[in-house]
């Protein structure tokens, strides 16, 4: 039996299916939410963390975490900047807190397989390959001095990169809705490209989730530099998937940036209400409607409503399907061979 508590995203704990013994909705100081479960027994105290009156403190987090057992907390975080970088992560991992996400897939995947600390010490020990550790003098070519070197092909051609591509796909992904799955995405393309033969990545900039599949073809990029070492290090790869995270050199990096909205009433209307404009940017960009359960008929009419044109529309997947039909046929779309 388990408990659960809400606040602000509640209605995504709301999709778990798990036997609830206790649920509380609200925001609490740490010691008032602790209160509320005393010498309650319990499995798992799966928490948004908006439920925790100042979460962005570490200290708020240190508290929280010296007084439960960590080992049975599974997290719900959010996309505020804070809870965005790595210190703050770093800190939840020292406070023995390995079992977090920022969308509902993760937390039920910890539900059934929790992380140890194995699972996250990428995190605390990035990769450094000290033999050949790239320095910006070792990744930036903007003078070609060889014939071969003067052959090679930058993403949108712009030459000052520091990562020559040598003609290699790269794809952005962006949530223009929140929770719009692009990390789920990324994963199933990656897996689905390699299966067919084509060596990918995957790589998720300033955030962790990736991490939860456990693929040593996705890594995470805390920043510019991160995402440069990681497309070195993988130089082999035809194909970079990018989950963007608002990354904001993005169109400097990616051949194609696929923006994803999902259409739900709730989505939309707070991605409107955010940016009203957020359409009218997208008008002649490549606009993706995932988890959709827009039929083929509908789409005319939310085009019109939306002023753009539906790249694809991908209906709600599994994502342990290694071979999902409309993700072969996305990727055909965006010129994969497979």
């Amino acid at each position: 039996m388990n408990v659960i508590v809400t606040n602000q995203n509640k209605a995504l704990l709301d999709q778990l299916n798990v036997d609830i013994i206790k649920k509380i909705e609200g925001e609490y100081e740490v010691s008032e939410l602790l209160s509320k479960f005393v010498n309650l027994q319990f499995d798992k105290l799966i928490i948004d963390i908006t439920s925790i009156k100042n979460y962005t403190d570490n200290a708020v987090m240190t508290s929280f975490a010296k007084s439960v057992d960590p080992n049975r907390v599974i997290i719900l975080l959010n996309d505020n900047p804070t809870v965005n970088t790595r210190p703050y992560i770093v800190n939840l991992i020292n406070n023995g807190i390995y079992n977090f996400s920022r969308n509902i897939e993760g937390v039920k995947y910890l539900y059934n397989t929790p992380n140890t600390l194995a699972s996250v010490q990428s995190i605390l020990n990035p990769p450094v390959k000290t033999e050949s550790a790239p320095t910006v003098n070792a990744i930036v070519n903007t003078q070609p001095t060889t014939t071969e070197s003067s052959n090679e092909v930058y993403a949108n051609n712009n030459s000052n990169l520091r990562i020559p591509i040598f003609g290699k796909k790269i794809i952005g992904l962006s949530n223009t809705t929140m929770h719009a799955g692009a990390s789920t995405l990324t994963n199933m393309m990656v897996r689905q490209l390699n299966n067919k033969g084509i060596p990918a990545i995957g790589i998720e900039m300033n955030r962790q989730d990736l991490i939860y599949y456990r693929s040593d073809k996705l890594f995470s990029a805390m920043s510019r530099l991160d995402l440069e070492r990681v497309v070195k290090d993988h130089n082999d790869a035809a194909a970079i998937i990018i989950d963007l995270n608002d990354f904001p050199e993005a169109d400097k990096y990616c051949n194609s940036i696929i923006y994803l909205v999902e259409p739900s009433f709730i989505r939309l209307t707070k991605c409107i209400r955010r940016n009203k404009n957020a359409f009218v940017e997208k008008k002649n960009e490549k606009v993706v409607l995932n988890m959709s359960f827009v039929s083929d008929d509908e789409l005319y009419d939310f085009e019109i409503e939306t002023g753009v044109k539906v790249f694809d529309n991908i209906p709600p997947l599994n994502d342990r399907d290694q071979d999902a039909g409309e993700i072969n046929e996305f990727l055909r779309k965006l010129g994969f061979n497979i």
